[in-house]
């Protein structure tokens, strides 16, 4: 049976996914209103993150083997209120510092991104600032990531690593040694 809504039924918001994911900042900012609205605590939205001006979509073959291992390998924290998982691969903000990356899916289909892992070479460098390179560099370290430049002080007033993720990104973690001499003076 048919009708002149069928058109519309078949549209269901629901079926419909955006060309280009949304901004991140306003799944947070409707979240905390949400639940602010929930528990009447009145926060206001967007108080407590904003989205960087500009931040790096990485594609990953395995974008969830890829979302754990950053998670755990460098810390970093997932913004799980703006996770978008569709039959055809999953995005999710991940967020270091003040800093975010977007990570998904590789392929034509996604924006025409390669993964290292495809492309066959390192397809960017990711530059990273941290508040302690030092245990930054031991986790990874334990946690097994490939390091591709060990840790070293360096003349332009950085100390810092390189190590490559599991599909072959390169990161580069640093601290500046002015931070490093005030922290180390602390303890």
């Amino acid at each position: 049976m048919s009708d002149d809504l069928d058109p519309l039924r078949r549209a269901r918001p629901d079926r419909l996914q955006p060309d280009d994911p949304i901004d991140p900042a306003v799944l947070s900012d409707e979240r905390e209103r949400f639940m602010s609205t929930i528990d009447q605590t009145g926060t206001a939205p967007g108080t407590d993150r904003r989205t960087p001006s500009i931040y790096p979509r990485l594609a990953y073959r395995d974008e969830a083997a890829a979302l754990e291992y950053l998670t755990r390998v460098f810390g970093f924290r997932e913004w799980r209120e703006s996770r978008m998982e569709m039959p055809t691969g999953m995005l999710a903000w991940l967020e270091v510092g003040d800093g975010v990356v977007m990570i998904g899916r590789a392929g034509a289909e996604h924006h025409d991104l390669s993964s290292p892992a495809d492309a066959g070479a390192t397809t960017c460098m990711v530059n990273v600032y941290v508040d302690d390179v030092d245990a930054h560099y031991a986790r990874a370290a334990a946690e097994g990531a490939r390091i591709v430049m060990p840790l070293e002080d360096m003349f332009w007033g950085d100390r810092r690593y390189e190590a490559l993720d599991l599909e072959g990104h390169r990161w580069h973690f640093g601290e500046r040694l002015s931070h490093v001499r005030e922290r180390l003076d602390e303890s």
